[in-house]
């Protein structure tokens, strides 16, 4: 934490946290003007508003005596709207608020100057300590706001964002989503002294401005801060800060973000983890006046010091105003250090926490949660006393209120927690992704992409890939043999790119190269197992593994050969059991024969079981002129043979699970005309087949080429043909 104590003033002064704050001078610059023709401005200073950055900048600061004007012995006005930015029409501010140096403890509360003051306050503090929350603090209608302090203190003003008045607005409007883990360094690796990471912020929207985060300093730590920004130079800012050393503060900010990627950046070095609970549309958001802010007056709401503690493990509910609520949490007179969070009433309690304590009489912190037609709910870890004062709300019904639109890392309960997992969360249109990696809207579209010279150089073939489609892959897809680890670092990495989307892992797996199926289902190749396993289990999330895939081409039908299409159905079965038994559990199964026609005959013996097979799988390619469309792709019936097709055959063999063509792709050679097999309207095609999930592409050369990177006339066709069809909206709808 900065300390009363720390580099004089620098430090302090440029104290800097949520309250919609931190979105820098980077980001200012890049959101210019976009409430101006983006949304809908009226007369009359209404109830709703949207955000809009400013460069930040200091407004008041009792140590140099600049900006306030003394109103008494306890109050002080502050002018904001009309300096450095903020418009003059603006109604509300969004502020950081610094008390140090006092010399009794007590409490500070912002409000809207002139105006009675509430019965409320914004952050506590005692002596000789440093305290900082942020606040979206309601504007006069001359743009100043008043700042009460019980006792002498002195107070820190910065001013980083505007709420101006709309009705509606295409930019600036909040969109929360159950709590999402970014970062958790107590799995990876703590931060040095002076160190900056990227971190990646899996949002929905690519062109989203900020993100709504909760940035929770744990020990092992130093006293010191945590910096969370955008590109480009390091703001003289901080977004929470820990006073001593071993302690756990948590504080809730708006961060810039650039691309899906963050920055941040330790003084003094510590574990940090990163929540995500919300973001602000950019200006090419849907007009709407969901997620608009209403600032209301400051508003005491629960008080358990006049109806009794909330005792250890236990939650208590209270009533609210608006969808959303934005306010003040305080842990008072907490029995021992501990944690609380605050939630919808009615919901699953998160298993991420608002506020965290340790030996403080008072520990407060700005939170914004979802509530229902109840109201919300205070989980306490600890006994403990809570007051919780309302301040404003942002518009929100069900559909406002999404989750993040593909599967992500576990998150650890805080300390004395033991989670439930949660149900499968909304995405923005409703949507969701189950356990099991399915996509209720679209379908997932990836990739192989092995590169083009033929060294097998996955990351420079992604960089190929992606220059062509325009598109990062949802799935990516490799190839294991044996004891191999996996997923390797260069996987992962490759699947958490800093400023991408994140992609879904697909392993295709040979337990053994030279022991038979039958020999591997006698144990032939049990330490192979074991070592996969074990590997397996060191990955946090979920990722698709198909086991032996393309079996046709090696069946010797003939008894003995260890290698009937029955001896695949058992190793396939015997592999699973030993994977489950080892304790693997964030594999997704995946049943990958070719599914071509002249195989039918071994389909219903090569099928391991419904118990053993989570998706079903096949690999259709258009290596000849015969195909007339990509739906034709998809299921290649043959009525002629009495055959219906994969995609159906696998609808009567397994109902419900869904499908996905590991390997598909057009020959550019083979076709006359390659890029026509792409040239249709792949919504339109979904439709008719929706228990396709998920198409991943293979860009190679080998036994026919199919690279998207070909350079001949028909292969910039096909090149450009794939690049329109992968960036329809069937195929985006949601992203991992």
């Amino acid at each position: 934490m900065y300390t009363a104590h720390s580099n004089n003033s620098v430090t302090p002064r440029r104290k800097r946290s949520w309250a919609l704050s931190l979105l820098v001078a980077t980001l200012a610059i890049a959101a210019a003007g976009i409430v101006v023709g983006e949304a809908n401005q009226v007369a009359g200073a209404p109830d709703t508003s949207a955000y809009r950055p400013v460069t930040p900048f200091r407004a008041g600061d009792t140590r140099i005596d600049l900006g306030f004007t003394r109103v008494d012995d306890h109050t002080m006005r502050l002018q904001i709207a009309g300096r450095n930015g903020v418009p003059a029409d603006a109604t509300a501010a969004a502020v950081t608020i610094v008390a140090t140096n006092g010399t009794a403890p007590g409490h500070a509360l912002t409000y809207r100057a002139g105006s009675t003051r509430p019965n409320a306050s914004n952050i506590n503090y005692e002596v000789g300590e440093t305290y900082s929350t942020g606040a979206i603090v309601e504007l006069s209608d001359g743009g100043a706001i008043d700042v009460y302090t019980l006792t002498p203190v002195d107070i820190v003003i910065d001013v980083t964002g505007a709420f101006v008045p709309v009705t509606e607005s295409r930019g600036g409007r909040f969109i929360g989503v159950d709590p999402l883990r970014a970062l958790d360094t107590r799995e990876t690796r703590a931060f040095s002294a002076g160190e900056t990471r990227d971190v990646e912020i899996p949002v929905a929207w690519t062109n989203a401005t900020g993100a709504l985060v909760t940035l929770t300093v744990t020990p092992p730590n130093v006293p010191g801060y945590f910096t969370a920004y955008a590109e480009g130079r390091r703001p003289e800012t901080s977004t929470v800060n820990v006073p001593t050393a071993g302690a756990t503060r948590a504080t809730t900010a708006i961060v810039p973000i650039s691309k899906k990627n963050m920055k941040l950046y330790s003084s003094h070095g510590g574990n940090v983890i990163v929540d995500v609970i919300g973001f602000f549309t950019s200006p090419y958001g849907e007009m709407s006046s969901e997620g608009l802010y209403v600032p209301t007056t400051p508003t005491r709401r629960i008080d358990t010091r006049e109806s009794g503690a909330v005792n250890a493990g236990t939650a208590r509910a209270f009533d609210v105003q608006g969808g959303v609520t934005v306010g003040s949490l305080a842990m008072v007179d907490s029995f021992g250090p501990g944690f609380a969070s605050l939630y919808a009433n009615g919901t699953e309690q998160p298993i991420t926490s608002s506020i965290n304590a340790t030996s403080e009489s008072f520990i407060a912190n700005m939170v914004v949660s979802r509530a229902s037609r109840s109201g919300v709910s205070v989980f306490s870890s600890n006994t403990s006393h809570y007051v919780y004062d309302q301040f404003g709300y942002f518009i929100a019904d069900e559909a406002a209120i999404v989750a993040p639109t593909a599967p992500t890392k576990p998150v650890p309960s805080p300390p004395g927690v033991t989670p439930t997992p949660p149900a499968p969360a909304p995405s923005p249109s409703g949507c969701h992704v189950s356990e099991l990696l399915v996509p209720s809207c679209g379908v997932w579209l990836g990739a192989t992409t092995p590169s083009r010279d033929g060294s097998f150089d996955y990351d420079r073939g992604l960089a190929e890939y992606e220059n062509v489609a325009q598109n990062t892959p949802d799935i990516l897809h490799f190839y294991k043999t044996g004891a191999q680890k996996f997923p390797t670092s260069w996987e992962i990495a490759q699947t958490e790119r800093p400023g991408k989307q994140r992609s879904l892992l697909l392993y295709n797996w040979k337990p053994s190269k030279s022991d038979t199926w039958a020999q591997i289902a006698n144990g032939a190749a049990d330490s192979e197992i074991a070592t996969v396993a074990n590997s397996l289990k060191k990955y946090p999330d979920k990722l698709f593994l198909n086991i032996f895939h393309e079996p046709e081409d090696n069946v010797q039908d003939w008894s003995g050969s260890g290698m009937t299409a029955a001896d695949y159905g058992n190793m396939y079965r015997y592999v699973v059991n030993k994977l489950r038994a080892h304790g693997v559990t964030n594999a997704v199964y995946v049943w990958n024969p070719m599914g071509y026609y002249g195989w039918r005959h071994y389909f219903d013996d090569l099928y391991p079981g419904h118990d053993y097979v989570d998706w079903m799988c096949y690999d259709p390619y258009a290596t000849d002129n015969r195909f007339n469309g990509f739906g034709e792709l998809i299921n290649d019936d043959r009525p002629d043979l009495n055959w219906p097709g994969f995609y159906n055959w696998s609808l009567a063999k397994a109902p419900g699970k869904p499908l996905m063509m590991c390997e598909w792709g057009v020959d550019v050679d083979g076709n006359a005309d390659p890029a026509s097999v792409l040239k249709v309207d792949p919504n339109t095609i979904m439709a008719k087949y929706p228990h396709l999930k998920a198409i991943v592409y293979f860009n190679d050369n080998g036994r026919w080429d199919t690279r998207l990177t070909n350079t001949t006339t028909k292969g910039k066709a096909l090149g450009d043909a794939y690049r329109n069809f992968a960036n329809q909206p069937i195929f985006n709808q949601m992203t991992p």
